[in-house]
């Protein structure tokens, strides 16, 4: 069972607005789908692998839809519920960059897990936003290191610069001896906001780099892993999410590193192509 722990948030998409001209009408196609890095990476694999998503949302109808789409994507959702479920505005540029207007809402307050969740896990993926709040960060810190202690993997994704800069090096450097990720995902802005702050991972680094090679690290030597280039890109959201999901499934098949950051590569292709997060 792998198990995905953090956000599930609804993604409110703009696509073409990522150049607006104030104080008047910006033209823009908008969509509202579900959003939330561990949400995103758990319906990627639900086809592949049983899933169990575990997170918070809020007490109201929105959490309760997007619950739903998870457990009709196969996904075994355990939510805790309290306050309002999370927005995030993602503006979308012609080339498909994103820029995020985040409002994590209930998501940020993940309280304690309960033990009966983790059970069966044997891998357990951690995006970095749920680190962002000391009482999320201890709940998804206590909660990992017991699946690790009874044999599960951990993968932790660096998900975000911002993030990043406000943990700081210090709480990532803990983070890191807490967790001792067996694999940590990273895209090229990550990884060089990561170094900056004197981070080196262990284990297996993967370092993703848009249409170049994918740069996979492990035990002092690296390697990189080709990627076909995708010209009618819509939307990164969610790229970097189906990546891991297709990573961890094939290493769960018995994959190596390199074989597996060949697999995520394939499904990141997926995401590309259509706005808003992989549907699986």
């Amino acid at each position: 069972m792998l198990v995905v722990i953090g956000d599930l948030v609804a993604d409110l998409i703009v696509l073409g607005g990522a150049s607006l001209e104030r104080g008047t009408d910006n033209p823009a196609e908008v969509r509202l789908t579900r959003g939330g890095s561990a949400a995103n990476v758990a319906v990627a694999a639900a086809a592949r692998h049983p899933v169990r998503f575990i997170g918070r949302v809020g007490d109201d109808t929105l959490g309760r839809t997007l619950v739903g789409e998870l457990e009709a994507a196969g996904v075994d959702a355990r939510v805790q519920r309290d306050g309002r479920t999370g927005l995030i505005v993602v503006l979308v540029d012609a080339v498909g960059e994103r820029t995020m207007i985040t409002d994590r809402g209930a998501a940020a307050e993940l309280d304690a897990i309960d033990p009966d969740w983790m059970d069966g896990a044997d891998w357990v993926h951690l995006p970095l936003y749920g680190f962002a709040t000391p009482l999320s960060r201890k709940a998804v810190t206590d909660a990992a290191t017991r699946a690790a202690a009874r044999g599960a993997r951990v993968s932790l994704d660096l998900s975000s610069v911002a993030t990043l800069r406000e943990l700081g090096a210090q709480h990532l450097r803990t983070l890191l001896a807490d967790l001792r990720p067996d694999v940590v995902f990273a895209n090229e802005d990550e990884a060089r906001t990561a170094a900056a702050l004197g981070i080196t991972p262990g284990g297996v680094y993967v370092v993703k780099r848009g249409a170049e090679p994918v740069v996979v690290s492990a035990d002092g030597e690296s390697v990189e892993v080709a990627v076909d280039r995708v010209d009618d890109v819509r939307d990164s959201t969610g790229a970097g999410d189906a990546f891991a999901a297709g990573y961890i499934v094939a290493a769960l098949a018995g994959a190596g590193p390199t074989e597996s950051a060949r697999a995520g590569s394939v499904l990141a292709m997926q995401a590309l192509r259509r706005p808003g997060a992989l549907s699986g």
